[in-house]
C-alpha cells in the first residue's frame, strides 16, 4: 500500500510542477514572442512634414509613416536629430530608417529606397518682400549670398555654381533670421516648410518667395542596409501605396493643407 501511494504522490507533484511551469512560460511568452518588431527611425525637424509641437512629434509625413508602419505591425522608436547626424546614423547602421530623404546615386549605395515616395518637395528661393530679385536661371543669382542647409543635397548645377556665395546653416529658422537681418540675400528651402516656419516665427509678413522652383523631387522613408531591411523597404512601399487610397490618408492631407 505504501509504494503505490508514493508513486501517486510523486506523479501528482510532478504533474502540478509541470502544469504551473507551463502556465508561467505561457504568461511570459507574449512579451517576447508576440511583441511587435521595433524600428529606429531618425530625421530632422522639417515642418509641416515633421516637427515638434507642445513636446509632441507631429507632421504630415510623420503621421503617414506611423500609420503605415503600424499597419505593418512595427513599433517605432522615433528620434529627431540634426540632419548630418541622421545621415551618419544611417550610414553606420545605428538606425533602421530615415524620414524625408531624397534619392541620389550615392545614397542608393548606403540605403534601400522604397519604390513609393512618401511625399514630394518643391524648393524655391525666399527673399524679403521689398526685394526686387528675379530668378529665371542660376546665373541670375550672380554675386548674391544664398542661404542653404547643412547636409542637404542640391542639384549638381547648384552645387557647382561658384558665382554666388552659399551660406550653410543648420535650420530654416537660422536662414530666416539671417534674411531679416540682411546677412543673406535669399535662401533655398522647401516652399511649404519655409512658409510654415516663417508663420511660426511671426515674420510671414516680411517674407516672400520667387514662384519658379529651383529644385524639387520625391521624398522617401529610406532604410539602412541592415539585414532584412531590403524586404522591409519593399513591404513598406506596397503598404504605402494601399494607404494612399484610404480616407485616413486624405484626412491627413487636408489637416495639413497639402
Amino acid at each position: 500500500m505504501f509504494q503505490p501511494y508514493m508513486r501517486l504522490r510523486a506523479f501528482s507533484m510532478n504533474f502540478v510542477t509541470k502544469f504551473f511551469l507551463t502556465i508561467s512560460i505561457f504568461l511570459v511568452l507574449p512579451a517576447v514572442i508576440f511583441s511587435a518588431e521595433r524600428l529606429t527611425v531618425v530625421t530632422d525637424e522639417w515642418p509641416p512634414y515633421i516637427y515638434i509641437e507642445n513636446k509632441e512629434i507631429i507632421g504630415f509625413d510623420y503621421e503617414v509613416m506611423m500609420a503605415v508602419l503600424s499597419n505593418m505591425k512595427y513599433d517605432v522608436d522615433f528620434k529627431v536629430y540634426p540632419w548630418k547626424r541622421c545621415l551618419l546614423m544611417i550610414e553606420n547602421q545605428k538606425a533602421d530608417a530615415i524620414l524625408d530623404i531624397g534619392i541620389t546615386e550615392d545614397r542608393k549605395k548606403q540605403m534601400f529606397f522604397p519604390d513609393e515616395n512618401i511625399s514630394s518637395s518643391a524648393s524655391v528661393l525666399f527673399c524679403l518682400k521689398e526685394s526686387r530679385f528675379t530668378f529665371d536661371k542660376l546665373e541670375d543669382l550672380r554675386g548674391l549670398k544664398i542661404g542653404t542647409l547643412l547636409g542637404y543635397v542640391y542639384s549638381n548645377e547648384i552645387n557647382g555654381a561658384d558665382y554666388f556665395k552659399k551660406i550653410p546653416v543648420k535650420t530654416i529658422n537660422q536662414n530666416i533670421n539671417m534674411l531679416v537681418l540682411g546677412r543673406i540675400d535669399m535662401f533655398i528651402a522647401n516652399r511649404n516648410a519655409g512658409l510654415f516656419v516663417a508663420k511660426d516665427m511671426k515674420v510671414l509678413d516680411k517674407i516672400n518667395y520667387l514662384k519658379k522652383e529651383i529644385s524639387g523631387g520625391s521624398l522617401y522613408l529610406a532604410f539602412s542596409k541592415k539585414d532584412n531591411n531590403f524586404k522591409i523597404a519593399n513591404d513598406f512601399s506596397e503598404n504605402l501605396k494601399i494607404f494612399k487610397k484610404t480616407h485616413q490618408y486624405k484626412s491627413i492631407l487636408k489637416r495639413y493643407g497639402l
